[in-house]
């Protein structure tokens, strides 16, 4: 590397909270890792430009919601029935939103880590947005009916 410039390394898609950046402070050549660059970062942070969250499943049937993705979609789930959803991870947040319901049907979330009883899917634009703290989820906005 010292016979390169920095414009003629290989460009990285990620990095690893272990992987050292080249950085000049000061005038002086410096490292730092990626982990401690970002935890540098000051909040609030403001962003410029559209945030997008990824991660986006479809479900077609009643089932188990997953946890592993940030956005769940509910496209003409086939009839009536319950939706589960297992405990989440300390902070994570979970959107579940009914794109289609052409066949009427009322979809529940129940589970018991969820904090309210049920939440009621029964038209298309329904939205749910979880938040799960405690072991529990809670719903911290959306306009699925909730019971208790």
């Amino acid at each position: 590397m010292a016979d390169q410039k920095l414009s003629e390394l290989t460009s990285v898609t990620g990095a690893a909270a272990s992987d050292t950046l080249y950085i000049v402070k000061d005038s002086a050549s410096s490292k730092i890792t990626y982990a401690n660059l970002m935890a540098t970062i000051p909040t609030p942070v403001a962003f410029t430009d559209k945030v997008t969250i990824g991660d986006v499943d479809t479900m077609t049937d009643v089932g188990s919601v997953s946890i592993t993705t940030n956005v769940t979609l509910l496209n003409n789930i086939g009839s009536d029935g319950t939706l589960r959803i297992g405990t989440g991870t300390e902070g994570q947040i979970k959107i579940i939103i009914m794109i289609s319901n052409t066949g009427n049907s009322t979809v529940t979330l129940d589970d018991s880590d969820l904090q309210h009883d049920t939440i009621v899917f029964n038209e298309a634009g329904d939205t749910a947005t979880l938040l799960c703290a405690n072991s529990k989820w809670f719903m911290i906005g959306g306009t699925a009916a909730v019971t208790n």
